[in-house]
């Protein structure tokens, strides 16, 4: 098996970091799809050192950082993955596009940039699906649905788009529910002045909704308990905030499943 030992930041060109993960899970392609694959957990890969063969591909899914995107008065900076990570053969993966857009409005040649930036950088080959995180502001939102509604016409993208959503919009803020995306994963921790919210509206059994007929995945960490647990066919996305170990992984599995 091919592990990530050669890969450290500053070390090798950019576009080979685009690659390496590739290589540790050969014999998946992308192939053109509107349902988001199949593990039911999955954890996130952040930009750092991380050693996950202890996981099989039954065991989980991978969601794994491989962009960001910052726009600002300056322009677009790319930001790519820079930290090793090691994964058994045959794994399930998407790759996750992280957004920071600083103005509200972007006309149509940025907007394009960020598309192409997408589609050049965070599509490896291999992997199976594209997870587009950006916590838009109110006056942020018709410039996301640009975006969205872009990438789904991009005849390049062949893999299922989905997206992260703050649990306000899954709750009494429904703006997402006609996005043209595959699904959405509703953000259930770090949720900062709508913490008190969310945990009252799940203590109340009162259920999320996402994108109309679209599946809609819970997004929770090891280190906040929520006073639910995701409904029994929901996906679930799961956060550590170090590096991941078989103890953080058990930990993982006990709250989707409690």
């Amino acid at each position: 098996m091919v592990t990530a030992d050669a890969f450290t930041a500053g070390k090798l060109p950019m576009k080979f970091l685009l690659m390496w993960f590739l290589a540790l899970s050969p014999g998946l392609s992308g192939v053109p799809s509107s349902i988001p694959p199949a593990p039911r957990v999955w954890i996130w890969a952040w930009d750092r050192p991380e050693d996950l063969r202890f996981l099989a591909p039954d065991d989980a899914g991978v969601a794994i950082f491989v962009l960001g995107i910052h726009v600002g008065p300056e322009g677009l900076a790319l930001r790519h993955r820079t930290a090793p990570l090691r994964l058994s053969p045959g794994m399930h993966r998407i790759s996750v596009v992280r957004l920071d857009i600083v103005p509200p409005y972007l006309d149509d040649v940025h907007l394009e940039e960020v598309v192409a930036a997408i589609r050049m950088e965070a599509l490896v080959e291999g992997v199976e699906g594209l997870q587009v995180d950006f916590d838009a502001s109110r006056s942020q939102r018709p410039l996301y649905r640009r975006l969205i509604t872009r990438l789904r016409g991009d005849g390049a993208i062949k893999v299922p788009i989905t997206m992260t959503a703050l649990a306000s919009w899954c709750m009494g803020d429904r703006w997402i529910m006609d996005l043209p995306v595959d699904g959405a994963v509703v953000m259930l921790f770090q949720m900062g002045q709508g913490t008190s919210e969310a945990l009252a509206w799940l203590r109340r059994g009162r259920p999320l909704a996402g994108p109309v007929g679209k599946s809609l995945s819970w997004g929770i960490s090891t280190n906040q308990p929520l006073p639910a647990s995701p409904p029994e066919n929901a996906r679930t996305f799961v956060f550590n905030p170090f590096p991941w170990t078989p103890a953080a992984f058990k930990r993982a599995l006990f709250l989707v499943t409690k």
